[in-house]
């Protein structure tokens, strides 16, 4: 069985697919929800800052199930189909190693930031960050982010004083959001 291309942003023939989910509080500067992957070596991105959500798979209707399961197996948190936004356009992750995978995010708006139960072989932490946070040029930063690509510099996010930094995709989705939907 192959995931349901009736979708809206189901892309016909495009596999595999995924799904994420850009979690926001309400408020005056409202705050998202960025995980920190395990560490494991069998991930590619191993120790990366992400949005909850993950693969399709078989018993899912389309990308939208997806990604509040996904969502729900990573941090215990369960979305609602009101707290749904909007979706935003398909994005591609791993494209930079080599592994083309087509994803689709979905904005969700919660009224509070919920306890959270992260799945410790997935998820090593959460951090809510502030939208003024995020869009701030100051945090913006040009850094090695990539064990592939050791001599390549890309655009980050550097969150907290360690070595995290949000990058790649999850970067690429949120410049999307500011870009098209809060601009």
């Amino acid at each position: 069985m192959t995931p349901p291309d009736s979708h809206p942003l189901t892309p016909p023939g495009a596999s595999p697919r995924a799904a994420v989910a850009l979690i926001r509080t309400t408020g005056e500067d409202p705050e998202f929800l960025l995980l920190r992957r395990a560490t494991n070596p069998e991930d590619p991105w191993s120790g990366h800052f992400a949005l909850p959500g993950g693969r399709w798979e078989k018993g899912d209707k389309d990308l939208l199930e997806t990604c509040v399961r996904e969502t729900f197996e990573e941090t215990g948190l369960r979305l609602l189909s009101e707290q749904l936004v909007q979706a935003l356009p398909m994005a591609v992750a791993g494209g930079h190693m080599g592994k083309p995978m087509q994803v689709a995010p979905f904005l969700f708006e919660i009224p509070s930031k919920p306890p959270l139960a992260l799945a410790a072989l997935e998820i090593a932490e959460f951090h809510w960050l502030p939208q003024s946070y995020l869009r701030d040029p100051a945090n913006r930063h040009q850094a090695a982010m990539s064990l592939s690509h050791p001599d390549r510099e890309f655009p980050c996010i550097r969150v907290g004083t360690g070595d995290g930094a949000i990058w790649g995709f999850t970067y690429g989705v949120l410049e999307t959001l500011w870009e098209s939907v809060l601009p």
